[in-house]
């Protein structure tokens, strides 16, 4: 029996919790103007989406792993920060990403965010 399954069984677990975990996917402590609506993880889709709302947002700079990803200042058609970016980008494994939103009078507030990718499991055929 190749070892290589019992390996991945961690990155699914964590992938299947994440998008389920509200502490993981939430909002920090006293951010006032945004809100975290969604966070589309890259288990069963090729790309990720993170979605932030508010009445008084100005702008969201959403950052993955330490580095900027967007910056958006004009929301969608629903009132909504949209970011979305490939799956391929990402190794598999856990991303920390934040949301630095910024409201109508220039206040800050950071939305902390996970995106899981999963490796996709390669089928064996046995002779």
């Amino acid at each position: 029996m190749s070892r290589r399954p019992l390996l991945l069984v961690p990155v699914l677990i964590a992938g299947l919790a994440l998008p389920i975990t509200p502490a993981l996917a939430g909002e920090d402590e006293g951010s006032g103007s945004g809100t975290l609506e969604q966070v589309r993880n890259c288990v069963n889709h090729t790309r990720a989406k993170v979605r932030v709302s508010g009445d008084e947002v100005d702008a969201v700079v959403f950052f993955v792993d330490g580095r900027r990803v967007k910056a958006v200042d004009e929301p969608t058609v629903n009132d909504t920060f949209v970011m979305s970016m490939r799956c391929r980008r990402l190794t598999p494994g856990a991303h920390r990403g934040r949301a630095v939103v910024t409201d109508t009078e220039g206040d800050n507030s950071t939305l902390r965010f996970t995106i899981a990718r999963t490796v996709q499991a390669s089928p064996r055929f046995t002779g």
